[in-house]
């Protein structure tokens, strides 16, 4: 043997991940990476006078999770804000952030996040009245879970009266501003009070850890300039955490094709990711762009946020650069737009390393799975979508419709027609293993898949989405060492993944959680 490992772990239940042997018994850990992955005797074999020998006790060990579509820097720079995520009706979120107000010095930022109306008996958006009664001295924000729209009581108007006619500025009948903003108005709004770099990288570590405690190892973050500028700081300063193959939005398009760089530029830690472009809005802000109308608002289809010509300059700009794409499309008039692009930007300029992504990828029709698979674009999919708003009766079949919920989030139609498929939470909420689960256990048919797909699309998928070599993600001898050990068997058991635990995590060879210490 060349060395000895530094760790061995023997008599567990490992799901590599690879087709060719998908199960093992053993690892054996040398630095960062895997030197054995097999039966016992055979990751025992590198065992020395300082190898550590650990006993698995039968315990599922699985792939570092890669979360394909996060906000985990964004979140970083929100730390404080006040969580509407748990409240229990539209007066409840009013005044968690009346108490907010009190305690705030007169003229500042009161900034509520992630308020979902679906989950209201009101089932309404939030509007200006509703956070007047919240505070009239402070600034009053509250943020849809979505991140599409926000709602201003009137002192923030005041700030935003610039922005009146902007597509998404909300009026009433009579021209009174309702205190909605969507898309392009709250997208510029938001730009005036968001976390700074030096916040973000403050809360970069609490990030860190909590994706650990969720047996995430690495992250596709979507990130703007603070964001890139702060992970760079904290890598330079050894405080990462995570992997990060980081998606810059598609405003930082033209500086970085003038630097010639390209997707991939980095190290194992940090790397320039796809750009992220977008199509459409969300269903729950009636924004996401349909063939169809929205069966809860007649005569609505959404929106395209920018035209086809100028949506198919950008993508194809990044394409001639060398840059990959990841474009959001939730809506089947948005998908179809997206795919047909990619199709007309590859047959012109062929690339085997293109990779590019559709991002949510909700509602493809038959016709577009099978132009999908053949212009070989993955899907990158939030299965925890599917836990929050696809159960009957929920959001999406009052957006969407009886006849149109049950074709939302085609999983399995996703795997058989072998679409790369990689998933990611979108921090709606973090949690690979609550994902899977809904992959698994989700309403229709066409939405399940099994627990081996499940896993490889948070694992080995999102590798491959990040331009990974063949067999990133999975467990094999030469891979970095980025594993999970779970209490729990979710393939044995498949109705019981939401209540797995993480036990422990590992990158690169480092346990960086366990539960026994956690607290």
């Amino acid at each position: 043997m060349p060395g000895d490992a530094d760790v061995v772990l023997v008599g567990g239940r490992i799901f590599t991940a690879r087709p060719e042997r998908t199960w093992a018994r053993a690892l054996a850990v040398r630095g960062d990476c895997l030197v054995a992955v097999g039966t016992d005797a055979q990751a025992e074999r590198w065992c020395g006078r300082r190898t550590r020998v650990v006993d698995l006790g039968a315990r599922t060990v699985v792939p570092g999770f890669v979360d394909a579509h996060a906000h985990m820097a964004e979140s970083a720079g929100e730390r404080g804000w006040t969580r509407l995520d748990r409240t229990r009706d539209l007066a409840d979120a009013v005044e968690r952030l009346r108490r907010v107000a009190a305690a705030t010095p007169r003229g500042g930022w009161v900034i509520g996040i992630d308020w979902d109306e679906s989950k209201w008996p009101e089932g309404r958006f939030l509007a200006r009245e509703d956070l007047d009664r919240a505070s009239t001295d402070h600034r009053v924000v509250a943020r849809r879970v979505d991140c599409h729209m926000g709602s201003l009581n009137s002192r923030s108007l005041e700030a935003a009266s610039d922005l009146a006619g902007t597509r998404g500025f909300e009026v009433d009948a009579s021209g009174r501003p309702t205190g909605v903003l969507k898309e392009d108005a709250f997208a510029e709004f938001h730009a005036r009070f968001e976390g700074d770099e030096s916040a973000i990288e403050r809360g970069l570590p609490a990030m860190a850890r909590m994706a650990h405690r969720l047996g995430i190892t690495s992250i596709h973050d979507v990130v703007g300039v603070a964001q890139w500028r702060a992970y760079q700081r904290a890598h330079l300063r050894g405080r990462l955490g995570l992997r990060v193959y980081a998606m810059l939005r598609h405003e930082l398009l033209t500086p970085l094709i003038d630097a010639g760089l390209r997707t991939g530029f980095g190290d194992a830690w940090l790397r320039l990711g796809a750009i992220k472009v977008f199509s459409d809005g969300s269903l729950g802000a009636h924004t996401a762009a349909l063939g169809d109308p929205y069966a809860d608002l007649p005569g609505e289809k959404g929106m395209l946020v920018r035209s086809p010509s100028d949506l198919h300059d950008l993508l194809e700009r990044a394409h001639r650069a060398g840059l990959q794409t990841a474009t959001h499309a939730i809506g089947d008039a948005a998908i179809r737009l997206v795919v047909e692009s990619l199709e007309a930007i590859q047959d012109a300029e062929p690339r085997d390393d293109a990779r590019h992504r559709i991002e949510h990828y909700e509602l493809p029709d038959e016709d577009v799975l099978r132009r999908t698979e053949a212009a070989r674009l993955i899907a990158s999919c939030q299965p925890n979508f599917v836990g929050q708003w696809s159960a009957p009766g929920d959001l999406y079949e009052k957006r969407l419709g009886r006849a149109r919920v049950v074709r939302n989030n085609p999983y399995r139609r996703i795997v058989r027609r072998r679409i790369p498929l990689c998933f990611g939470s979108d921090g709606m909420p973090y949690g690979p293993l609550y994902g899977i689960h809904w992959a698994v256990n989700a309403p229709f048919a066409d939405q399940r898949i099994s627990p081996e797909d499940a896993f490889r699309a948070y694992t080995v998928g999102g590798a491959y989405a990040a331009r990974g070599r063949d067999g990133a993600g999975s467990l094999h001898p030469g891979a970095l060492a980025d594993f999970v050990i779970l209490d729990g068997d979710p393939f044995r058991r498949p109705e019981t993944i939401a209540r797995c635990r993480v036990r422990e995590t590992w990158i690169g060879g480092a346990r960086v959680f366990t539960a026994a210490t956690s607290r």
